[in-house]
């Protein structure tokens, strides 16, 4: 039985947004403890260890979430009813996007509510009342559906993904070709090639911004930054000419460069190094070599850019010279205290006595966005109708430059993980940094609009990493194990609003990546708002039947024979997501057929205590057997028996083709025949995770007979009209 301050503990958690009980994976009911709800409410600025402080907690909470303050922010569909708080009644003035100025007036209900209706056309507004001045964002009834940005019904498109760093683009001349990893240059490039292919969008791994510094740090989900790019991947020649990367290139030790391109893993620090020199020496003969043109648009960048991009840099600046001082790179945290403040007097004088360094840091992100501009552009003069699909990693790194620069964004003391599951019986820990909702509402969600802005800028479209946290996000106390966190509530309406807002005002595509445990009537959200969901080949299994009486008792239950769940056909996959053969994190074609993932598995010690490879094996070869019987189904044409040896790869991206969905994204890791995936999840360093390459140059990848072959299925099914 709870005792009144139990009851009390539990009043302020619900209030501030955690969610106390919960039902596992396995269908068990879960409890959070009363430290882990201390913990969070802690780092909420709640704090809740006597009666006294949750008294004093529950009545702030009240006062900042009660309707007597227009906050920054009001978030409405087109033509609804927004409600005001009282002393806001009058006549207002709203400004419109093309700012022009109407007059509006407010309507008084008996209850003493103030309302006013919503504009019928989507986009922000600035409203102007008696009581002050808010922001009205008006969303559409739900983002572009895929038939309206393809501009056909029941549309079937597929496109590539592709891990960006893995791409190859060799060339006798060292200006255009890539330096050890994939840039902006190869992705135009493979854009071009798959465009005029048929394919009509290129989804590609998360290029936010990572660390100069610290390129060993290279997974693409733990990004520094998610408002800027990785500036690695700028492709100077496409934004500054060729004869200026020629120039600085005549100083740098090519051989070197060609050698690291030529490797099947990425070697990261050193591809680091060379392609930073080059950005360097771009950039100390830019005053002196740009054109009129050229010295525009950087400035036009920075401007646009503003005060972010500033601090950004800085923090590439300060990161590097911490580096250097210490021996090693070093989080934030740990800096000298006064330049943990991006506005403290120190940390203003250090920018202005390190100028140039940090002028070159902005300078490197201008060629990185020019650069991913004429990706997209290639995308769309090559006749994809979406083009280059973004991706918006779920987190950042707490050591990372929007950590320091924009603390007041972030929760503090907390990170993002998931509770334990079938597969993860500890839990997960991702080490993550989570955006506050108490920050997102004060704020008028500026940091999330400037994250899904940022990753639309040159893009058709965006994949939302584990979109799941748009409604609840596992956050686990600083030095608490995964399993001892809990759910924390988001707003999950207002950001769909905005995100269908921002969608509609880009024309672009939206796709939520919902794998893992969904909350009940999640999926339907995203469907009512229009934006697509994943379903991956791997997962797409007919529900399981209930047991039926056991024949033979005196049969070992380990012994029994297991029948795997079926595979479903193409016509029972839900059409409102994108169609996938697997996904960075999963097993290739290549690799479920053979079993590599459940080798690596073994190999590493990540078997589960009840897990043995044997078993794994034998349970592979029947869910190739339930698979293949499921292609012969759909299929007439397929052989009686499965492949033994080489995996039925065309037969496969054919019976993913054939479904409903109105994009199907086709791996190049699959087209290709590699046999690693991109990311083994559990590992770091015992996995070539982020690192491998293309076995194909991007001017082969759509044009070697073997991926003509595997492709051949695919654009029959879902060719352009």
């Amino acid at each position: 039985m709870n005792t009144p301050a139990q009851n009390a503990l539990s009043a302020l958690a619900a209030e501030a947004g955690i969610i106390e009980d919960w039902m596992g994976a396995d269908q068990r009911p879960r409890r959070v403890s009363p430290d882990t709800l201390r913990s969070l409410l802690d780092a909420m600025d709640l704090p809740a260890n006597s009666d006294a402080e949750i008294r004093d907690s529950r009545h702030r909470l009240a006062a900042a979430s009660a309707q007597s303050h227009l906050a920054p922010m009001l978030i409405a569909l087109a033509g609804d009813t927004v409600e005001l708080p009282g002393h806001c009644a009058g006549i207002c003035q709203m400004q419109t996007p093309s700012q022009s100025r109407v007059a509006v007036r407010t309507a008084s209900a008996a209850d003493g509510t103030t309302t006013l209706v919503a504009p019928a056309e989507p986009g922000y507004y600035t409203l102007t009342t008696p009581g002050g001045v808010t922001t009205l964002a008006v969303a559409p009834p739900r983002a572009p559906p895929v038939d309206e940005l393809l501009r056909v019904k029941d549309a079937r498109a597929w496109g590539l993904a592709v891990q960006l760093y893995s791409l190859r683009r060799p060339s006798p001349d060292l200006a255009v070709a890539t330096h050890g990893f994939g840039d902006f240059g190869a992705l135009r490039d493979l854009a071009a090639t798959a465009g005029s292919a048929g394919a009509d969008a290129l989804a590609i791994s998360p290029v936010h911004a990572m660390f100069a510094a610290d390129p060993a740090q290279c997974s693409p989900y733990s990004p520094s930054s998610r408002l800027f790019l990785n500036a690695l991947y700028a492709d100077p020649a496409s934004v500054l000419g060729k004869a200026a990367v020629h120039h600085a290139l005549s100083g740098m030790d090519q051989a070197r460069l060609r050698a690291l391109d030529a490797r099947p893993l990425i070697d990261w620090p050193a591809a680091a190094a060379s392609r930073l020199e080059l950005l360097r020496r771009l950039h100390a003969r830019f005053p002196v070599t740009a054109t009129p043109a050229q010295r525009k648009a950087y400035d036009d960048y920075r401007a646009t850019a503003g005060q972010d991009l500033h601090d950004h840099a800085l923090f590439e600046a300060l990161h590097a010279d911490q580096t250097r001082t210490q021996g090693a790179p070093i989080p934030w945290t740990e800096w000298p205290a006064e330049l943990r403040d991006p506005r403290s007097p120190a940390t203003q004088r250090y920018a202005d006595a390190h100028r140039a360094e940090v002028d070159a840091h902005m300078f490197s992100q201008w060629l990185a966005s020019a650069s991913l501009a004429h990706a997209q552009q290639a995308a769309r003069d090559a006749g994809m109708r979406i083009g280059v699909l973004a991706d918006l990693a779920v987190g950042g790194s707490p050591a990372g430059s929007h950590a320091w620069s924009r603390q007041a964004d972030l929760m503090t003391r907390t990170s993002v993980g998931a509770p334990p599951d079938l597969h993860n019986p500890q839990g997960q820990g991702w080490g993550l940094t989570a955006l506050s909702p108490a920050a997102l509402r004060q704020s008028g969600y500026a940091a999330f609009l400037a994250m899904l802005r940022a990753s639309l800028a040159h893009a058709g479209g965006v994949r939302i990493d584990h979109i799941l946290g748009m409604a609840r996000m596992w956050l686990i106390p600083d030095g608490a194990s995964p399993q001892d966190g809990a759910y924390l509530r988001y707003p999950l309406t207002q950001l769909l609003r905005l995100t269908a807002l921002e969608a509609w005002l880009r024309r672009a595509l939206v796709i939520g990546e919902n794998l893992g445990t969904v909350p009940d009537g999640f999926d339907a959200r995203l469907q009512e708002q229009g934006l697509l969901g994943m379903n991956v080949l791997w997962f797409m299994r007919a529900p399981e039947p209930a047991p039926e009486p056991d024949p033979e008792p005196a049969l070992a239950p380990s012994a029994r024979p297991v029948e795997p769940a079926g595979f479903l056909a193409p016509a029972d996959w839900p059409p409102h997501a994108v169609a996938m053969t697997t996904t960075h994190d999963l097993p290739t074609l290549e690799g479920w057929w053979h079993g590599q993932d459940i080798l690596w598995r073994s190999r590493l010690g990540l078997l589960g205590p009840e897990q043995d490879e044997a078993t794994l094996r034998a349970g592979r070869l029947a869910d190739r057997a339930a698979l293949w019987r499921a292609v012969q189904t759909s299929s007439p044409t397929a052989s009686a028996l499965p492949p033994s040896r080489e995996p039925p790869s065309a037969e496969l991206l054919g019976f993913v083709a054939a479904t409903p969905c109105p994009l199907m994204l086709v791996t190049l890791e699959d087209l290709t025949g590699q046999l690693d995936q991109p990311n083994l999840p559990g590992t770091v360093a015992d996995h070539p995770n982020w690192r491998q390459r293309a076995p194909l140059s991007v001017a082969d990848c759509l044009n070697a007979p073997a991926t003509t072959t595997r492709l051949q299925s695919v654009r029959a099914i879902r060719g352009r009209p």
